[in-house]
């Protein structure tokens, strides 16, 4: 005997919750339905049999959402590669009170219909809404305002910079975190012990490294650039980290003499003694020298603004290594400040700098 397909009662067939609507022209477009921990459903408007507001959706996980919403891929890629390769398709005239929406499993005719699909190119920023409920973000955008030549070299070398410093904040801050696992702490703990074995070429590493420990959705990010002079360069990040690279950078800018000095002063210590290229194997993290480095590594970690006491507990007690990491983040504070000091970046914007009152420059009488 072969058996039938039964046809669910409405009230037994699956639902997601609409969260709200992204794009709307006239009537919904583009919307949002929450249909799990991790799967999410975004749906597209479509003109089908049967259907009053109908709509084809893709089963997407909130990873893929948030690489979406950040512009690192369109809208038909969701459509195509959806996480959890389910798509779906629904009417918005049947959504209920409690903004719950039945959905059915779409068949691979339907899927792949190229009158559903999206076409490529659309990007968030094309959304016309914002829904709170899924885009609680704690991104800000810095704009760095650019003058001068710049070659495609020049700006990947700049974003790096930027990169290593923000990697390293978020590195501290992660580790001090209630919400990160402990693999993840293991992970970053590795990263600040592991490569600060050798010679300062390790710590290429470091900062490497640390950047792999970052989640998605704090990742750093290049946004719209203009290259024109002047131009500026968008950077976007979590806003608390980005604000602890702007702070790093402006107690450099004004104590850049007193930190090099203090550089200078731990750097020669530990060359003197071999101690830069020593095998951690053969110190001791107890003994009298190690007391002495971490008395100059905690005053030299005061000077940057950096948490001692985090980068402590990451290198083990070990002041040996805290102290070359603390001389390998001075190093690229000091990189970054560059591209200042040659006067090819500001976080001044140009144009409002230009229409403040100035001082005139007179010739001598």
């Amino acid at each position: 005997m072969t058996a039938q397909a039964k046809t669910l009662p409405r009230w037994k067939e699956p639902k997601a919750k609409f969260v709200g609507t992204l794009v709307y022209l006239d009537e919904p477009q583009v919307v949002f339905l929450d249909h799990g921990a991790d799967a999410k459903i975004i749906g597209v408007a479509i003109d089908r049999e049967g259907m009053t507001h109908g709509f084809l959706g893709a089963e997407i996980s909130f990873h893929q959402w948030e690489r979406y919403k950040r512009q690192f891929v369109d809208l038909r890629y969701l459509f195509l590669l959806p996480r959890w390769k389910r798509w779906f398709l629904f009417d918005l005239a049947e959504i209920d009170l409690d903004r719950m929406v039945p959905v059915t499993r779409a068949t691979e005719d339907v899927y792949k219909n190229e009158d559903y699909l999206p076409s490529h190119h659309f990007f968030a920023r094309e959304h016309t809404a914002q829904i709170d409920e899924i885009v609680v973000s704690t991104l800000k955008t810095e704009t760095y305002y650019i003058d001068g030549t710049w070659d495609p070299a020049d700006l990947s070398l700049f974003f790096g910079r930027i990169n290593d410093l923000y990697s390293f904040f978020l590195g501290l801050k992660k580790f001090v975190s209630a919400k990160t696992t402990l693999d993840q702490k293991r992970g970053l703990v590795e990263a600040f012990t592991d490569n600060s074995l050798h010679s300062g070429f390790n710590y290429v590493n470091l900062f490497g490294d640390l950047k792999g420990l970052v989640g998605f959705d704090e990742r750093l990010a290049m946004g719209a650039i203009q290259k024109a002079s002047p131009g500026f360069v968008e950077i976007e990040g979590q806003v608390e980290t980005l604000g602890e690279v702007t702070a790093a950078f402006a107690n450099y800018s004004d104590n850049s003499e007193e930190l090099k000095d203090k550089y200078n002063e731990l750097h020669s210590y530990l060359s003197r003694g071999k101690l830069l290229t020593k095998n951690p194997a053969r110190f001791d993290p107890k003994g009298p020298v190690a007391k002495f480095i971490r008395e100059k590594a905690e005053e030299f970690s005061a000077h940057l603004e950096v948490d001692y006491g985090t980068l402590d507990k990451l290198t083990g007690g070990d002041s040996l290594k805290a102290a070359k990491i603390l001389l390998s983040f001075h190093r690229r504070l000091e990189r970054y400040q560059l591209f200042f000091a040659e006067g090819r970046v500001t976080l001044d914007d140009p144009k409002r700098v230009a229409s403040s009152p100035s001082i005139a420059l007179k010739p001598d009488a």
